[in-house]
């Protein structure tokens, strides 16, 4: 015989430390609870094994607000943009303050025009969009007009000169060039040389101010170096491969390469058909399975990772913050995620 106690309200009310009449109102949406404690509730009777516990996720799901939020990534061959999606559909999901449906869309033609198109319809059915974009006047326009419409847009990984002052989350970029080239003047021979930065475009202002970053370190802390006039990639690998092969044959004093954008299995394949070249400091933006083997090769020195994974987790707390704020507060809807240093030893 099974003398084991069925678990009760009041099982449930001592493991979470909470008063049996709150776990009531949380089961039987008698008054309002505070959505931390309802959660808290949920979370011991499933611990317990209550038999109500679904009925309780179910009586917390109807309370929460439902939001629509869309997002628009570049629609890259990166492993980056696919783990920033993955991530952020998961976070959604899991989202404790409310119920979010996900709209996730990816930018193929990069032509202003069609990105305006873009932002348009992805603001269509959504309370909130995020995007990665780089900045043009019809951008910036139609992120003004959904705004008009009380859609509220998030700038993602890269910020957008727009009008008014908006919310972004991802890195400090100015901050991670500066790292980027203290890596680089660290990691390479001490009497300086020639320095090349790569960029996917001059229009995405995050790798503008990566870019700045560098320059504005080597001016202030390591003037032996030079840094080369930025290399417009496209992130395209190819593109990548063929510049990195010219810089190696046209600068005999190179020391470091930095990619602050895409493209990077380019750098990859010319550092790997060049075995004879001078020792340099190679700096790749975001790990990627051919990255990681690179570092174990010697062929690059460190990478930096802009943690997508933490980036949503961000994105979606802010998100869910904006319905409801009255404006936009620069500093608390400014988000800022630290970066990480990927080297060798910790893969």
């Amino acid at each position: 015989m099974n003398n084991k106690k069925r678990p009760t309200i009041a099982t449930v009310a001592q493991h979470a430390n909470l008063s049996v009449a709150t776990v009531d109102r949380v089961l039987n949406a008698r008054a309002p609870v505070n959505p931390q404690t309802a959660e808290k509730v949920h979370e011991a009777a499933e611990a317990v094994g209550y038999f109500a516990a679904r009925l309780i996720s179910q009586r917390i799901n109807e309370k929460k607000p439902a939001y629509h939020f869309g997002f628009l990534l570049l629609g890259t061959s990166q492993t980056f943009y696919k783990t920033l999606s993955d991530a952020i559909v998961e976070q959604a999901r899991d989202a404790r303050a409310a119920n979010i449906v996900c709209h996730v869309d990816l930018i193929h033609d990069r032509s202003p025009q069609a990105i305006a198109r873009q932002i348009h319809q992805m603001a269509e059915p959504c309370d909130c969009i995020a995007l990665v974009s780089f900045e043009h006047p019809a951008i910036i326009e139609a992120i003004e007009q959904v705004r008009q419409r009380g859609v509220h847009v998030v700038s993602l990984l890269t910020e957008l000169p727009t009008l008014h002052p908006g919310a972004y989350v991802g890195t400090d970029n100015h901050e991670v060039g500066r790292t980027a080239a203290w890596l680089i003047a660290h990691g390479s021979h001490p009497a300086g040389g020639s320095v090349a930065v790569m960029l996917g475009g001059h229009r995405f202002l995050g790798h503008e101010q990566r870019e700045a970053g560098v320059r504005s370190f080597f001016e202030e802390k390591a003037p032996q170096f030079r840094v080369l006039p930025p290399i417009i990639t496209l992130d395209n690998g190819a593109i990548t491969e063929e510049a990195t092969l010219d810089l190696l044959a046209r600068h005999q004093d190179l020391r470091g390469i930095y990619v602050a954008g895409g493209g990077v299995e380019g750098v990859i394949n010319a550092l790997a058909a060049t075995p004879q070249r001078p020792p340099m400091c190679v700096i790749l933006q975001e790990p990627t399975v051919e990255s990681r083997q690179a570092m174990r090769k010697g062929l690059v020195t460190l990478v930096i990772d802009s943690q997508p994974r933490l980036i949503a987790k961000e994105l979606i707390e802010l998100m869910v913050q904006l319905p409801k704020a009255h404006a936009i507060d620069p500093q608390r809807h400014r988000v800022l995620v630290p970066l990480q240093i990927v080297t060798p030893e910790n893969i």
